[in-house]
């Protein structure tokens, strides 16, 4: 059963109208959010309230060493922890998140939401469900990966068969698809 959905929801950090995050979790259990790594790129790196705000993924975010990789981290978070305080009425400092042993990030002590999160280049998505599990994922259309090999990480060894046997120019966007199908839950 494919369940439908309403569009994509772009965000900002200042001015966004949460509401409509809550408008499409009751008109159809599940939105998708997206912003961009400018617009939520924490501020204050080293700040009280980007702290407060990651919580227990505050001791992860310091040991990041490249900048632009500990940027898009926190970016996420936030963008993640906005989009589900807005579903749940809360502020976003109230929320927990821990990871399972997939690193599927889940919120605690919150079992009526599904959370899912992915991130691209300056890309940030969040997908929220109240209808069971939710799995998002993004990619470049253009990411080369056919040619490097990464089918025999990403495939079984039917699914490499398959994508092989397809006309050189669908094996890479096949593969990307699967990859990106994959990688969302």
């Amino acid at each position: 059963m494919t369940m439908a959905i309403g569009d994509p929801l772009a965000v900002t950090v200042a001015g966004t109208n949460w509401t409509a995050v809550r408008t499409e979790l009751a008109a159809h259990g599940t939105a998708l959010v997206h912003g961009r790594l400018d617009d939520w790129r924490p501020a204050d790196p080293g700040g009280a309230a980007l702290r407060a705000t990651l919580g227990r993924d505050w001791a992860r975010y310091r040991d990041i060493t490249h900048e632009e990789i500990r940027d898009q981290f926190a970016a996420s978070r936030l963008l993640l922890k906005h989009a589900a305080a807005a579903a749940l009425e809360a502020e976003p400092q109230d929320l927990e998140l821990m990871y399972g042993p997939t690193g599927r990030p889940y919120l605690r002590g919150c079992d009526q939401i599904d959370i899912s999160l992915s991130h691209t280049d300056d890309l940030l998505l969040v997908g929220l469900t109240t209808r069971g599990l939710v799995g998002v994922d993004a990619e470049r259309s253009d990411r080369r990966i056919y040619s490097r090999g990464l089918d025999r990480h990403i495939c079984t060894p039917h699914e490499r068969l398959l994508v092989s046997e397809l006309p050189e120019e669908e094996r890479n966007p096949s593969l990307l698809r699967l990859w990106t199908l994959k990688e969302a839950y």
